[in-house]
């Protein structure tokens, strides 16, 4: 009797569900992007998201809220069911910059959100307008130094990648640009290609068709090696910048309190899309590469992220 008992609750422990997911296979995955349709981050996620779509048999969607500083985007995940049907397309200048530069921000990403995958990324590249007389980083290192807070600098946002570099390359080399803030890379690109600024390290995928058209010069790409999209664009750190090596990413995120199996599903499967040789050679096409990361990857890369930019921060003196 005993052992019979014993296998009747080992059977019936084996009908239990494991892991509880909450996942509806039948309904529509929404991602969510706190940035305008066009942008980099939307550009990359309606790629991954059509992926999806053909990983899993289930739809998947991009949503763009945009505003607040992307706070908007960013708090109707933190408020959304932790069912894995809402997910946060974000990265660099989304989660990672914003909490440590503005001290009244409204979560710790860590307490609000749930890790899921880095999939892909991109190299920033250090722009100039063409009228600027400077070919190389040294001629421009030159130029700023003669010309001290003569240059201006444009960037997507006071929290963005192209801002935070451009603050590394000016402790790196010694120079003083000024700021000039705008909404969105697209606006900074354009008033750097009619010389309004004259300086920019712009998100690759963005800047490609400019650099194409001839409408503004690569000096050199932020990445540790040359991008095959500009193979005759050298690296910063070619050019004599030690350690200067920035790559800007692409990230997914759920609200906190999603299911374990739910964020394993869900990042296998972005990280087997970005894995797929048409997938890789459509992120490519337009500026991306391929990162790759799951869920455990991912927080660990962003801790050591948020560690270094917090150095480069509190050395420019930039939190409000």
């Amino acid at each position: 009797m005993k052992q019979f008992a014993t296998l009747a609750m080992a059977a019936a422990i084996a009908l239990l569900p494991h892991g509880a997911s909450a996942l509806d296979r039948s309904q529509t995955i929404r991602i969510v992007t706190a940035f305008p349709a066009g942008g980099v981050t939307d550009i990359a996620g309606r790629i991954i998201a059509d992926g999806l779509t053909k990983e899993l048999g289930q739809t998947v969607i991009v949503e763009n809220k945009p505003g607040g500083d992307g706070v908007i985007g960013l708090m109707e995940v933190v408020k959304a069911r932790p069912d894995g049907q809402t997910l946060l397309l974000g990265g660099f200048g989304g989660q990672l910059i914003p909490p440590l530069i503005k001290k009244n921000f409204p979560v710790k990403i860590d307490e609000a959100l749930t890790f899921i995958a880095r999939p892909t990324g991109f190299s920033n590249v250090l722009l100039v307008t063409n009228d600027l007389p400077v070919n190389s980083v040294d001629e421009l290192i030159a130029y700023a130094k003669e010309h001290p807070g003569e240059l201006n600098f444009g960037s997507a946002a006071s929290t963005s990648s192209d801002r935070l570099t451009t603050e590394m390359f000016m402790q790196a080399t010694g120079t003083q640009l000024t700021h000039v803030p705008y909404k969105g890379g697209a606006a900074a690109l354009n008033d750097l290609s009619s010389g309004v600024v004259q300086v920019m390290f712009g998100n690759l995928p963005a800047a490609m068709g400019l650099i194409d058209g001839e409408m503004l010069r690569p000096l050199a790409v932020t990445a540790a090696e040359r991008v095959p999209q500009l193979p005759d664009v050298p690296t910063m750190q070619e050019q004599g910048i030690a350690d200067f090596d920035v790559t800007s990413w692409i990230s997914l995120f759920g609200p906190a309190g999603m299911e374990p199996d739910d964020v394993k599903l869900l990042s296998d499967a972005i990280v087997a899309v970005v894995s797929k040789p048409e997938i890789r050679a459509s992120l490519e096409k337009v500026g991306f590469t391929v990162i790759g990361e799951g869920a455990e990857e991912f927080e660990a890369s962003f801790n050591a992220e948020r560690d270094r930019w917090q150095k480069v921060i509190d050395a420019a003196g930039i939190a409000d």
